[in-house]
């Protein structure tokens, strides 16, 4: 399947700065963009925190809450394997045509589940079995995958408060498999207003 960086829903400080971006390591990320037509660079509102290990390894919790708990980067041959084998064994149980396409492996029937979803106030199973095939998607190096999961990560609220910096590891994944990185640029203007005007409204 094309990427399709217009894959976004409807409605949906310059320096380095030493942030986590990965299980068990510290790495640099930058959180500056590159610039608008203005020149302007949007910001990832990423939270001030001082250097430390991502809180979070894939053995401390299921497959099916990796998506939202893990970034981009943790999820490598053995942890994918894991998560193939649980969206394998729950087709078989949930024969629904859209579903079981999503979970395996159509990206196009993954976001709209994903979209169909939205906006999440509470994670529930049926949540983490959608969310889980869209992130099978994005891992199979589908950038428009990688997009939704940005964006609707980034849009939601979870308890230990690492939901930008979960989205933007999903961002840069995709920017990395995109097929017009100009164009996926493009759409992290979007994502991040959106970001921001969530944080100004007091709802994060």
């Amino acid at each position: 399947m094309t990427d399709n960086t217009n894959a976004l829903a409807p409605n949906a400080r310059h320096e380095d700065d030493r942030r986590v971006d990965g299980a068990g390591s510290g790495v640099a990320i930058d959180r500056r963009s590159t610039p608008d037509a203005c020149g302007h660079r949007p910001v990832w509102p990423v939270k001030e925190q001082p250097d430390r290990r991502w809180p979070f390894k894939a053995a401390d919790v299921v497959p099916l809450q990796w998506w939202r708990t893990l970034p981009s980067d943790a999820l490598r041959d053995a942890e994918q394997s894991l998560m193939l084998t649980t969206l394998d064994r729950i087709g078989v149980l949930h024969p629904v045509d859209d579903l079981k396409a999503a979970l395996a492996g159509d990206a196009a029937a993954a976001i709209s589940i994903a979209f169909s979803m939205m906006p999440i106030e509470k994670t529930t199973l049926a949540i983490d079995i959608g969310m889980t095939a869209l992130c099978r998607c994005a891992l199979a190096r589908n950038a428009a995958s990688a997009l939704v999961m940005a964006q609707v990560i980034g849009l939601t609220n979870f308890d230990h408060g690492l939901s930008i910096e979960l989205a933007m590891s999903w961002y840069r994944h995709g920017l990395r498999h995109a097929s017009d990185p100009r164009k996926f640029r493009e759409a992290e203007t979007v994502l991040l207003k959106a970001f921001h005007e969530l944080d100004r409204s007091g709802s994060r």
